[in-house]
């Protein structure tokens, strides 16, 4: 046999006997993933139990990687956790905003496409009869997402963003969440520890949080309606969607000419002040996510971008390929009363909020004494002047998530406490960049004039006919049973 046939062979020998032994390999990561899951759940017992979970796949999940030998055995969702977990290891039982913000900062996870390569994957997620040529395409992108990278471009004469999903690195994370959904199966069938860290909840809540933050028909939409809601604002700028130039896996939005809010001498060149600008950006990160009910990347003061363009000059422009987040009505309604109760050192009112969430099965009167008493200790850090020196308006939001975090009677308590923790998290950085680019700059003051108006709002008639007009769609259902409720209530209250 010729030495090239004879090389040839070999190669084809190892190719065949290595994908023979993938699945053993898989199977054999999966194995040392679980026992090892296992082994943790029962040595540990001290902190939070989803710290816990973030650090066992962070940990085990590099190590296991060699051993995969081609799987990537959470080569990417392994660094996700690891960022994550100091995020819960302040703020324990907030899965959902620690995945976010992980997957929000961290940089790196895939080497982008080149312009050739990235034009030639936009024209395949095409069919034929709706391809479109994409000139002065940028080289490098302007941004690189969880499993996309943007870049700039032109769609004949009109200037657009082309957002494009990598499917490589959408399939490898999708890898990374079965290997780690599995393993966290494997525990919970063989450990009862395990289970009481309820590991399977949380891969789910990851893969829910990846998976929303990397659909972009969803973040298109999202995108429309909130250029829609803001329509007459003339602080904010929303790009269009041009959605003849959008599907499951490209997302195509006009382009607006900006500067970076760090860029004191390109702001002053088009006659803008920083610091306005700034406190513009400070009061329009409150009432979007206080009032509008909207998380957007695009408010993050360290990255935030200002147009300059003469018909939109000055304002803070929200790119669609920045993550957002949209808050349920009476998740804002919570943060709102909350945050003015602790303000104003209504504790009470503050407990009252927490329980109209979800209340204890068991033990009732206890709980809520422990309820109130968790608001009192955070009531005093904000009810004076004095008493709030030194304390910023992140730690305010901390303290909104501690006690739905602490005492999580629902899955509501859950949810809102991981909304607080992200406005702690992003209000964190506006103050720092505030007190480096701006220090006369106050953000306490504009962040209690929004909370202030908004908590007014909540009581005036306007709000209440809007609550009375959302609630009468469940009229119906409710007032067949009220003679029911009102005998079921007067029983239980003789016994």
């Amino acid at each position: 046999m010729p030495r090239s046939a004879a090389l040839q062979s070999f190669s084809g020998f190892n190719s065949l006997s290595a994908s023979l032994n993938l699945p053993v390999r898989r199977l054999a990561t999966l194995w040392r993933l679980g026992r090892a899951f296992v082994r943790e759940s029962q040595l540990t017992s001290d902190g939070a139990a989803i710290t816990r979970v973030a650090r066992f796949f962070a940990s085990h999940g590099a190590r296991a990687s060699p051993l995969g030998a081609g799987v990537p055995a959470l080569s990417q969702l392994s660094r996700v956790l690891e960022n994550a977990s100091g995020t819960l290891a302040r703020h324990p039982a907030l899965a959902e905003t620690a995945v976010r913000v992980a997957l929000h900062e961290l940089d790196g996870l895939f080497t982008p496409y080149d312009a050739a390569a990235f034009r030639a994957a936009c024209r395949a997620t095409f069919p034929a009869t709706l391809a479109f040529d994409l000139t002065g395409l940028s080289e490098m992108p302007l941004r690189s997402g969880i499993a996309e990278q943007t870049h700039a471009a032109r769609v004949g004469d009109t200037s657009v963003r082309v957002t494009l999903l990598r499917a490589d690195t959408r399939a490898e994370l999708d890898d990374d969440l079965d290997l780690a959904l599995a393993a966290a199966r494997f525990a919970e069938r063989r450990s009862a520890e395990a289970r009481e860290m309820h590991p399977v909840q949380w891969v789910q809540r990851a893969r829910e949080s990846v998976d929303a933050m990397i659909d972009l028909r969803q973040r298109a939409a999202d995108q429309s309606y909130l250029r829609f809601r803001l329509r007459d604002d003339n602080r904010l700028a929303v790009p269009e969607v041009l959605w003849d130039y959008c599907n499951d896996a490209v997302l195509t939005t006009r382009a607006i000419e900006t500067a970076a809010l760090s860029d004191a001498d390109a702001l002053a060149s088009c006659g803008l002040d920083q610091a306005d600008v700034l406190a513009t950006l400070i009061e329009a990160f409150f009432e979007m996510s206080l009032d509008v009910g909207v998380y957007h990347a695009g408010l993050d003061a360290a990255g935030a971008r200002v147009s300059i363009e003469p018909e939109t000059r000055g304002q803070i422009v929200l790119e669609a390929d920045n993550p957002m987040m949209i808050f349920a009505a009476h998740e804002r309604d919570f943060l709102v009363g909350v945050s003015h109760a602790l303000m104003s050192g209504d504790h009470k009112a503050a407990a009252r909020a927490h329980l109209e969430h979800g209340r204890p099965e068991t033990n009732a009167t206890h709980h809520e004494v422990r309820v109130e008493a968790t608001y009192r200790r955070e009531a005093e850090r904000f009810a004076s002047p004095h008493a709030r020196h030194g304390v910023g308006v992140a730690q305010l939001f901390g303290a909104i998530g501690k006690a739905p975090a602490e005492h999580m009677f629902s899955a509501g308590h859950g949810r809102i406490a991981s909304r607080a923790v992200l406005l702690s998290r992003a209000a964190e950085r506006i103050e720092r960049v505030a007190q480096e680019i701006a220090p006369n700059v106050d953000v306490w003051k504009i962040a209690r004039k929004v909370i202030v108006r908004l908590a007014a709002d909540q009581f005036s008639c306007r709000s209440l006919a809007a609550r009375l007009a959302r609630e009468a769609t469940h009229w119906p259902h409710t007032l067949p049973r009220l003679p029911t409720l009102i005998a079921h209530y007067a029983a239980t209250s003789r016994r």
